[in-house]
């Protein structure tokens, strides 16, 4: 077959029935992104072919080669490209692409697709938890290493675009995987010179390979994305780096062949029947909708099979000499179970029975730490206020491959989506910061989300009586903004009892994401708060004595003020039952009967939270009933902005007395 007036290569055949298959499946959705498929097609072939260390027949395989497709609106690339590798595919499924339930969303899913290491879209996202990834690879190398050698030993590989490279958290992914030397870390940029609404030079025009020489990167050009000869001798080099993360920048034609090649026209939008017929004549490919090639696809699954069947089968092999322990922590690893068995913690009740919630965080996150190597984690350069330093952990550097100590510096953007990276290697992350930043982790905790991540994502200075730093770092809605995001639970609890809970339940957990909320101020250790009775949500404290009069729900350190209130008005000949609701959504999975019994139909129910009213609502007859906040807060001390807010006990008391009445 005949392709440029020439014979064509197996190389060019497995090329363009990637080409082929990737235009079929957008112009049978008819939606999804032409350009990069027609564009970066030889630079997924050439990793494929000649680079990853995958196995299409165990895509979970742990020391695989991770790929990322940060630059996640070429999925289409990716599935045709694993499709022919041989992964679990069908035909039908590329014919879904974009459906509903299908095996090939729009972007790419973590655990929807086979070989898809990481959900991608929102740009930038995709190369952050990629600098995660080869953080992980590098602890996990080294801890499993024994006489020079480990079971752990892969690079993580990024195809990115513009788009990924102008969003602020790639930045600071970069920087920090510069800093650390992530020599495993091989970024290719498809570099087109076009972006969704026209020419990129329209909004970046900075120099490429000098942003990332600065960042203390290596950088390697590649003239012409077709040359797979300087493709392929650029890709050797980057994986022979020792000291520097690699960049390839890779000269595209974004849409080739077709005739709206090389403008923004065929980034985004379906290509017509004639154009793709014209296309599929110029590369020599049937003009059939779906045809593949079986030589095709029979050579491009033997040279991978060739290439890594014999390092798969050693890993295999080498897997059952292990030492038994390690070998127990691999296969858990590769189970993605990074729950914690020994739920023990050491803790130390303080003389004066009084704790910052934060502080007692600390102390078990330490006792946890001590028994499972693989929980690691840091702080956006605040972990002397958050508390949440491990103390034998060491920190994670360029030196030290084993700490667990991440220093992420001020970079909250990147530092969530790199936890995710983490957890997505089997490790137990966490990432702490201000709750009132918690908005710049947000993009990263709902993809945590999505992919159902184990990751702990810990908060700290949660209310407005954080006093005279003043409204910026005092949060209002942040509560509110992670209680609606799907699939994460978020648990704030009131004292040193609901901390050893709040952890109990969330190094149990094997998987989903959780928002721990702990706050500054020292917070009485109730008698009766209960660390079993964190997983349930919502539990009693403080039970009526005969006939129940009312009932305050309370969480975090406004738990000891609604205590209070119930006390006075008990005196008062008012018969108060107070409920801890460390966490909404678990309090939401109890059974109807439970919940029935917790809160009865019919009796006056009032909420104390120092955050947004917009949590409550259901529990409530009206807003009267909320004890909350709905504005921004002041620069002043802590006893001044309680009476100003009406968050003292007499202003509580006075507000709830005149309901009652």
């Amino acid at each position: 077959m005949l392709f440029k007036g020439k014979e064509m290569t197996m190389d060019e055949k497995i090329i363009n029935s990637i080409r082929s298959l990737g235009i079929d499946m957008i112009h049978e959705a008819g939606s999804g992104h032409p350009g990069i498929v027609l564009g970066a097609a030889p630079i997924l072939y050439s990793l494929y072919s000649k680079h990853l260390k995958v196995n299409p027949k165990d895509s979970d395989w742990f020391d695989r080669d991770r790929f990322v497709l940060s630059a996640g609106h070429g999925s289409a690339l990716l599935y045709a490209t694993l499709f022919l590798a041989g992964y679990n595919l069908k035909l039908s499924d590329l014919k879904s692409f974009r459906q509903l339930n299908s095996k090939t969303p729009g972007h790419p899913e973590y655990g929807v697709t086979p070989g898809v290491d990481v959900s991608t879209g929102p740009l930038g996202q995709g190369i952050a938890s990629a600098v995660g990834m080869a953080i992980g690879e590098e602890y996990l190398r080294n801890y499993f290493s024994k006489e020079g050698k480990s079971m752990i030993n892969h690079h993580t590989y990024v195809l990115c675009g513009d788009g990924d490279l102008m969003e602020g958290i790639s930045y600071e992914a970069i920087s920090l995987a510069g800093t650390l030397k992530l020599n495993k870390l091989i970024v290719i940029y498809d570099s087109n010179q076009i972006c969704l609404d026209g020419e990129v030079d329209q909004t970046m025009t900075e120099n490429i390979p000098n942003r990332f020489n600065a960042m203390n990167w290596n950088v390697f050009i590649v003239q012409d994305g077709e040359d797979l000869v300087s493709l392929d001798s650029a890709i050797e080099k980057a994986k022979t780096s020792i000291d520097k993360p690699n960049l390839i920048i890779v000269n595209t034609t974004i849409g080739k062949y077709s005739k709206l090649q090389g403008t923004n026209k065929v980034h985004g939008t379906p290509l017509d029947k004639d154009d793709i017929l014209s296309i599929k004549e110029k590369m020599g490919v049937r003009g059939i909708p779906f045809v593949v090639s079986g030589d095709a696809a029979e050579a491009f699954q033997q040279m991978i099979h060739q290439r890594v069947d014999p390092i798969y089968e050693s890993y295999q092999k080498a897997k059952e000499t292990m030492d038994d322990s390690l070998k127990q922590k691999l296969i858990k690893l590769e189970e993605k179970d990074s729950s914690l068995d020994d739920l023990k913690v050491t803790y130390e009740k303080p003389e004066e029975n009084m704790e910052e919630i934060r502080a007692t965080g600390e102390k078990i996150l330490n006792s946890l730490a001590k028994k499972n190597p693989f929980l690691i984690g840091g702080s956006a350069d605040v972990a002397t206020a958050t508390k949440t330093y491990l103390e034998n952990g060491l920190d994670f550097s360029s030196q030290n491959r084993l700490g667990r100590n991440i220093r992420f510096g001020v970079r909250e953007h990147a530092m969530g989506a790199i936890l995710n990276g983490l957890s997505l290697l089997g490790l137990r992350s966490f990432g702490s910061t201000f709750l009132a930043f918690s908005d710049y982790l947000k993009p990263s905790i709902r993809m945590a989300a999505l992919m159902n991540l184990p990751v702990t994502f810990i908060f700290t200075h949660d209310t407005f009586k954080l006093g005279e730093d003043g409204p910026t770092h005092q949060p209002v809605e942040q509560l509110i903004t992670l209680r609606a995001t799907p699939n994460l639970e978020v648990i704030r609890p009131a004292d040193a009892n609901e901390v050893i809970g709040a952890y109990k339940y969330i190094m149990a957990k094997k998987s989903g994401p959780t928002a721990l909320i702990l706050g500054r101020h020292k917070s009485l250790i109730q008698e009766t708060t209960s660390i079993k009775d964190v997983q349930k949500g919502g539990y009693i404290v403080k039970k009526e004595k005969k006939n129940l009069g009312a009932v305050l729900i309370s969480s975090g350190e406004e738990l000891s003020l609604a205590i209070q209130v119930a006390d006075k008005l008990e005196e008062k000949g008012y018969d108060i039952r107070v409920i801890s609701m460390p966490s909404i959504e678990l309090y939401q999975k109890q059974s109807a009967k439970y919940k029935e019994n917790l809160l009865p139909l019919g009796v006056k129910t009032f909420v104390i939270e120092a955050s947004s009213s917009y949590s409550w609502y259901e529990f409530v007859y009206n807003k009267k009933y909320l004890i909350t906040l709905d504005q921004f807060g002041h620069s002043a001390k802590r006893e001044d902005l309680e009476k100003e807010f009406s968050f003292d006990l007499e202003s509580v008391l006075t507000h709830i007395e005149n309901l009652l009445k």
